[in-house]
C-alpha cells in the first residue's frame, strides 16, 4: 500500500513519525528524510526506537537558486535509490518531504512514480510533503490532506524545541 501526507497545514511529519513508531511493533521500518537537514528531533527520537531505521539525506537549505536544487537533487537521488535497494529489508519505508521535492520541481515526478510502480505487495511507503501532484494522488492508496485553518506562527510564535523542532 501506498499512503501520501499533504497539504499546507502542520502534522505530516507528525503523522509519519507516529505510524513509524506504531509499525516498529510488528515490523522492520526505515524512515528516510530529504530536503530537512535531520537536526530537528524525529530523526534522533526514531533511532531510540528499536526496529526504525532513520536517515536523513537533506541539507537544509532553503531552494533558491537553481545550484541549490542541483545540490538538493543528488541527495533526493540517493535517498530514492536507498529506498529503492531497501525493499527486501523493511517493510514499512517512509519518506518524509519527498512529496516536496516534487512539488519544487528538485526531482521530476516519474522518478517518484517509478519507484511507488516497484514497491511489493508486502512494503508501506508512506510519502509525505506539501502539493502532492493529482499523478501521484492517483497511485496512492491513501491520501490525507493536512489543512491549516489557523497557526499560531502567524502571531509571531517561532519554532518551540520539541514541537516543531
Amino acid at each position: 500500500m501506498i499512503q501520501i501526507y499533504t497539504g499546507d497545514g502542520k502534522g505530516k511529519t507528525t503523522a509519519a513519525v507516529g505510524l513509524a513508531a506504531r509499525a516498529s511493533k510488528y515490523y522492520e521500518v526505515l524512515f528516510l528524510q530529504v530536503i530537512k537537514d535531520g537536526s530537528s528531533s524525529e530523526i534522533e527520537s526514531l533511532k531510540k526506537i528499536g526496529k526504525i531505521t532513520a536517515r536523513n539525506f537533506g541539507n537544509g537549505t532553503w531552494i533558491f537558486k537553481e545550484s541549490d536544487r542541483e545540490k538538493e537533487k543528488a541527495k533526493v537521488l540517493e535517498a530514492i535509490d536507498f529506498a529503492e535497494k531497501s525493499y527486501s529489508d523493511f517493510q514499512v519505508i517512509i519518506i518524509d518531504e519527498l512529496v516536496t521535492a516534487v512539488n519544487l520541481k528538485i526531482i521530476p515526478e516519474n522518478a517518484v512514480l517509478d519507484l511507488l510502480n516497484k514497491v511489493p505487495e508486502n512494503v508501506e511507503v508512506v510519502l509525505t510533503g506539501r502539493g502532492a501532484t493529482k499523478d501521484l494522488i492517483e497511485r496512492a492508496d491513501l491520501v490525507t490532506e493536512m489543512k491549516e485553518i489557523k497557526h499560531y506562527y502567524k502571531k509571531g510564535v517561532k519554532a518551540r524545541k520539541g514541537i516543531e523542532s
